[in-house]
C-alpha cells in the first residue's frame, strides 16, 4: 500500500464510533499513515481511556463538533439510522476540504437524507467495506479486518470527482478493494447477499428447540453464526432496507413451498437437481 506524496493529504482523520468497524478502520491506516493523527468521538470518558492507552487513536472527543474541527476525512461508524444525522453534524464543523465517508450496510436512504443537506451532500462519499464479524465493540476491531475485502463506493450524480478519487483512496489504504454502485444498486445486492441471509439465519436459530440443541455440530453453527450479531444493529438496517428485504424473503418462502411440495409427494428427482443447484451455485461464489 502506497504512503507516498498523494496521501499526504490524511494529516488528521476522525472516527465517530470507535467500535469493532470503526477501530479496524484506525487500526489500518495506523499500519500505512502512522503519523496521521487519529482522533475518536467519545461521550464515555472510560471508552475513551481505552481507546487512546491501546492506542487505536490518538485523541478522544466528546463532542462530534469538537472531533471534526481540524480533520482531514471523517468515518461515520455508527449504526445506519443514526448516519446521515451524524454526517450532517460533522459537515458543520469540519474544514471545507474534508471527506466524510461511511461503513454502513445500507445506503439509498442515508444517501438520500444527507442529500437534503447541501453542505454536509458536497463533503459525503458513502460506502459499504464489506467486511465485519458477529462480535462487536473497539476490543474486536482488528489492523486487518479490510485487507482484500470488498469497500463498495456509491457516489451521487452531483459527486466531486475529486473527492471521489479521496475517497477510493482513502478505502484503499485501509487495505480494501474499491468498486462503485448507485446506492440503489447496492441495497438491492444486499439484500440479497447479507441481509436476507443473516434473517434467514435467525429463523434458523430461532426455531430451534431446546430438547435439539445439545445435537448441533458445526453445520448448525455454520448456518447459526452471524445471528449473535447485535439484535439492535439488524433491525436498524431491516428498517432501512425494508422494500428489498421484503422482497428477497418473498423469494425464500416461495422456495421453501417449493421444497415442501417435493418432499410431500415424494419427489427425490426433483430434490436431487435442487440441491445440486444449490451446490452449484455456491461453489461458483468467491
Amino acid at each position: 500500500m502506497s504512503t507516498t506524496a498523494e496521501n499526504e493529504w490524511l494529516q488528521q482523520v476522525t472516527i465517530l464510533g470507535v467500535g469493532l468497524l470503526g477501530g479496524s478502520v484506525a487500526l489500518s491506516l495506523r499500519r500505512v499513515l502512522p503519523q496521521t493523527r487519529l482522533v475518536g468521538f467519545a461521550r464515555n470518558p472510560e471508552k475513551g481511556h481505552f481507546l487512546t492507552s491501546s492506542g487505536m487513536v490518538d485523541e478522544t472527543a466528546e463532542t462530534i463538533s469538537e472531533a471534526c474541527q481540524r480533520s482531514d476525512a471523517v468515518v461515520v461508524a455508527s449504526p445506519v439510522d443514526r448516519i446521515a444525522e451524524m454526517v450532517i453534524l460533522a459537515a458543520e464543523s469540519s474544514p471545507s476540504h474534508c471527506l466524510i465517508t461511511d461503513v454502513g450496510s445500507t445506503k439509498r436512504q442515508i444517501v438520500a437524507s444527507v442529500g437534503q443537506a447541501t453542505a454536509a451532500s458536497r463533503k459525503f462519499i458513502a460506502a459499504h467495506p464489506i467486511a465485519g464479524s458477529e462480535k462487536s465493540g473497539p476490543e474486536n476491531a482488528t489492523s486487518s479486518l479490510f485487507d482484500e475485502k470488498l469497500v463498495v463506493v456509491t457516489p451521487t450524480e452531483t459527486s466531486s470527482p475529486e473527492l471521489l478519487e479521496k475517497a477510493h483512496q482513502f478505502w484503499r489504504l485501509t487495505g480494501g478493494q474499491t468498486c462503485e454502485m448507485t446506492p440503489s444498486e447496492h441495497d438491492t445486492h444486499l439484500a440479497a447477499i447479507s441481509h436476507m441471509p443473516h434473517l434467514v439465519s435467525a429463523l434458523v436459530a430461532k426455531i430451534a428447540s431446546p430438547e435439539a440443541l445439545p445435537l448441533a455440530g458445526s453445520g448448525w453453527r455454520d448456518i447459526t453464526r452471524v445471528a449473535a450479531g447485535d439484535p439492535t444493529l439488524w433491525a436498524a438496517i431491516c428498517s432501512e432496507n425494508r422494500a428489498a428485504i421484503e422482497s428477497e424473503l418473498k423469494q425464500v418462502a416461495d422456495e421453501l413451498e417449493r421444497l415442501r411440495q417435493m418432499l410431500q409427494h415424494a419427489d427425490d428427482t426433483a430434490l436431487h437437481q435442487w440441491l445440486t443447484e444449490a451446490k452449484k451455485n455456491k461453489e461458483q461464489s468467491p
